[in-house]
């Protein structure tokens, strides 16, 4: 007789409710784009530039606990974690020098 992980239950109850959360902060995106597009002289591309950068968020945390959730060992789980969390201080660094960079030409548009 085979016996079964107990934590495969577990796990893809997870990766269930991983989806599910997925198509949910989805319908919250398109809610919200909605509404800030209804704004008066809203401006489409940074409304567009902000949705983008919250679904590369979501992706990329998807992805970490869709990994992790997966993990043989803890030592596994914990080299996930630490790759995650490099990957985010990366995106983090250029997430600054992009903002830095519209600041500046902002800046420079307006005193010219």
């Amino acid at each position: 007789m085979e016996t079964k992980n107990p934590f495969d239950a577990v796990r893809s109850m997870m990766e269930d409710n991983l989806a599910k959360v997925g198509s949910a902060t989805k319908s919250y995106l398109d809610v919200l784009q909605k509404s800030m597009l209804s704004v008066p002289n809203a401006n489409e591309d940074q409304i567009s530039a902000f949705r983008g950068y919250i679904e590369r968020q979501v992706a990329d945390n998807q992805a970490f606990v869709s990994k992790l959730l997966r993990a043989k060992d803890i030592q596994e789980a914990l080299q996930i974690q630490v790759e995650y969390f490099q990957s985010q201080m990366r995106t983090s660094v250029n997430d600054a020098m992009h903002l830095s960079e519209k600041m500046t030409a902002a800046s420079k548009r307006s005193a010219g």
